[in-house]
């Protein structure tokens, strides 16, 4: 049965089969009709690209998967790691035009314009600029990064080689190069000289002499001196022969700015040295014995052809068979390879020490890349080793090495044959350890002046001083510090200001000080004096006991006091005559405790007395409460024929907390009318003397 919608349903109404099934047909078809609608892919609502916000994404064709690491894969169209690497180390300052011609052409003047260009540059000129050569051509230009030295080499049109330089901005002549015939002509008369040549069996015996090294790695000088050393003690310690260049300050030089070379023997103390400047100038000086000669200016070129010739005549001065023999047998000892490089090359995997000790050698040089063990450096060294014996296989048994790394660090081991080797030790000149230990004093002081002056050593401010004084002493830094505390503070210090002193030296032993320094010249007298107090680690802080600046008062009485018959009178004090602390009130006869303390009070009354009976009775009252008594004077004067007036007087010790106040009472009773009270017959009889005998009120056993 097709379902049927009855919307017409009342509450009484049956139900029966027929309204079953036409609701299970009803709920069969709805699925049915789900079921086709979630299957249909071909957007049944016309869903648009931006209403799913895809509305910028162009309608493009997109690679697949297979066609991206297909080209992720083309090693045509992309670059390795090693090209890369290859092409970032290939020539890339250019040196001619993209079609190889000359960069550029000189026209007007060749020292002015060749100096305005790169430091190699391939260029080309016409005959009719300023300083060329007398034929127009082609030519290399290179020079210094300053471009004050360099150098240029033409080829003329006409099949000629000219050369000139420039060095300190100063150019020299051109200079003509020797054509290939005439050198050749030159050659040949040069080889048929069988007397200045060698054969094959002396130059086979040659080889294998010294070859010793004599410049660095790229063929520049192998020392250069600065104008704070000294030529008379680096030579020394550079022996054998050494290319080198100084300053025209370097101490012991000859003035000028030189390179050059210096050979001087093991000792250090036999050896020549000469030089060459740019203004074409040679030098020459002698050490014999460790005994320095003076800088020698040698022969102009000419001068020294000419003798050159001469001595080329001179037989005595040239060798014999007999010599060149003698010679022949010499000291052929390697300590080098064939071409001037290291004896001995040390590879990551090799033992260092074992290394140069299989050499077999009693001298030689050695190359370590760094990472071999037993190395003296984590840096490529270079150096040399001596054994001063071998034993029967060869092996070196005493001697040792010497390394200098890439950082110029120098290193020396020795080996003892029956203690092995003693380990490296770092070798440091005199001048760096100078400059070192001057360095290292400089940035002593400089961080001592900057890091330790009194006022930052001591002196606590901002969030590390301490303002409460409840704060519990181990959170005090040790040592002796000082902080200020401010104005109305009554977390529990002696006054509302002032400042403090911690002497720390542990939290079991620490001292604080606090220091009133108000100026009492302006009426501050009760924030004047010094207190202390202790911590201890179990108990906490200790109560404050005053140290300095006790308060003391002197105060007086004018006129007459009278006193009122058998009761207590407070004594009416109002005459200061000292008051340290401003501490007693004249209005109301009362002095206040400054702060926690002792006192010591005394008190004298010069009493109006008359013949009669009479009982005069002293007390010191503490807080408006009777504390002490002071004097008792009681008896029966009927026998006295006249007046007689007495002193009452003594002295009471008060302890006393900051705030307490004391006051003088007086009890009196007598017979008759006549009124007793405390005389004007001389102020200074009657006073009240108060002294601070200390600043902590000790508590009662």
């Amino acid at each position: 049965m097709a379902y049927e919608e009855k919307t017409d349903w009342l509450p009484d109404d049956p139900i029966n089969e027929d309204d079953v099934n036409r609701w299970e047909k009803g709920i069969k078809d709805a699925h049915t009709d789900l079921a086709a609608h979630k299957n249909d892919m071909n957007n049944p609502h016309n869903t648009t690209k931006a209403q799913v916000g895809l509305g910028n994404v162009d309608n493009v064709q997109q690679a697949s998967k297979t066609d991206f690491d297909k080209h992720e894969q083309d090693q045509v169209r992309h670059i390795t790691e090693d090209e890369r690497m290859k092409w970032n180390g290939a020539q890339l300052s250019k040196i001619s035009d993209d079609n190889g011609q000359p960069m550029f052409n000189l026209t007007t003047d060749f020292h002015t314009e060749l100096q305005n260009y790169p430091t190699l540059t391939y260029f080309s000129y016409d005959k009719s600029a300023a300083n060329a050569p007398p034929s127009g051509g082609r030519g290399f230009w290179t020079c210094s990064v300053g471009k004050t030295y360099g150098h240029v080499i033409v080829m003329t049109n006409d099949n000629k080689t000219f050369r000139k330089s420039l060095a300190n901005n100063k150019w020299s002549d051109w200079i003509e190069l020797e054509n290939t015939e005439g050198a050749q002509e030159k050659v040949n008369v040069h080889a048929g000289k069988s007397d200045i040549h060698v054969t094959q069996a002396e130059k086979d015996n040659w080889n294998n002499s010294q070859l010793f090294k004599v410049t660095a790695d790229n063929g520049q000088a192998k020392i250069n001196l600065s104008e704070t050393d000294d030529f008379h003690e680096i030579v020394p310690k550079n022996t054998g022969m050494v290319h080198f260049t100084s300053m025209s300050k370097t101490l012991n030089g000859p003035g000028t700015s030189v390179r050059g070379i210096w050979t001087i023997n093991a000792a250090g103390d036999y050896g020549q040295i000469i030089a060459f400047d740019n203004d074409n100038k040679t030098y020459r000086k002698t050490i014999s014995g460790g005994n320095w000669s003076e800088w020698i200016e040698l022969e102009t070129t000419a001068g020294a052809e000419a003798k050159v010739s001469n001595h080329v005549k001179d037989s005595v001065a040239h060798i014999t068979a007999e010599e060149r023999t003698k010679w022949s047998n010499a000291q052929l000892l390697k300590i080098t390879n064939d071409v001037g490089g290291v004896l001995v090359f040390i590879e990551d995997t090799d033992d260092f020490l074992n290394k140069v000790v299989q050499a077999g050698k009693t001298f030689g040089t050695f190359y370590s890349t760094g990472k071999a063990s037993n190395a003296p450096s984590a840096y490529s060294t270079r150096g040399f080793f001596h054994f001063t014996s071998l034993d029967d296989k060869g092996l070196g048994t005493f001697g040792y090495v010497i390394a200098v790394d890439y950082k110029n660090n120098m290193y020396s081991n020795y080996l003892d044959f029956n203690l092995g080797w003693q380990g490296w030790n770092k070798i440091e000149t005199d001048s760096k350890s100078q400059i070192k230990a001057d360095k290292a004093l400089a940035d002593a002081k400089n961080y001592v002046d900057t890091n330790y002056t009194n006022q930052k050593l001591t002196v606590l401010t901002g969030t590390n001083a301490i303002q409460d004084a409840r704060t519990s002493g181990t959170d005090y830094p040790s040592g002796i510090t000082f902080m200020d505390i401010g104005a109305n503070n009554t977390t529990g210090y002696p006054l509302t200001y002032g400042f403090l002193k911690n002497e720390k030296h542990s939290n079991n032993r620490f001292t604080q000080y606090f220091y009133g320094n108000a100026d009492t010249t302006n009426g501050s007298y009760d924030h004047v004096g010094s207190w202390i107090r202790h911590w201890w680690a179990n108990t906490g802080w200790t109560a404050w006991q005053k140290i300095s600046g006790f308060a003391h008062a002197n105060i007086g009485t004018n006129g007459i006091q009278y006193l009122d018959k058998a009761a207590h009178t407070k004594i009416q004090f109002n005459r200061k005559r000292k008051d340290s602390h401003n501490a007693f009130d004249t209005k109301n006869s009362r002095f206040v405790a400054p702060n926690d303390g002792m006192f010591l009070v005394g008190v004298g009354l010069y009493m109006i007395n008359t013949p009669a009976y009479i009982n005069f009775h002293l007390k010191l009252y503490l807080n408006g409460s009777l504390y002490k008594p002071i004097d008792h004077k009681r008896g029966d004067f009927n026998d006295k024929e006249s007046e007689m007036n007495l002193d009452l007087n003594g002295n009471v010790t008060v302890p006393m907390n900051k705030g307490d106040y004391i006051e003088i009472y007086c009890y009196c009773n007598y017979h008759g009318d006549d009124r007793r009270g405390v005389s004007d017959y001389n102020e200074l009889y009657n006073y009240i003397d108060i002294q601070e005998l200390g600043g902590l009120n000790y508590p009662t056993v």
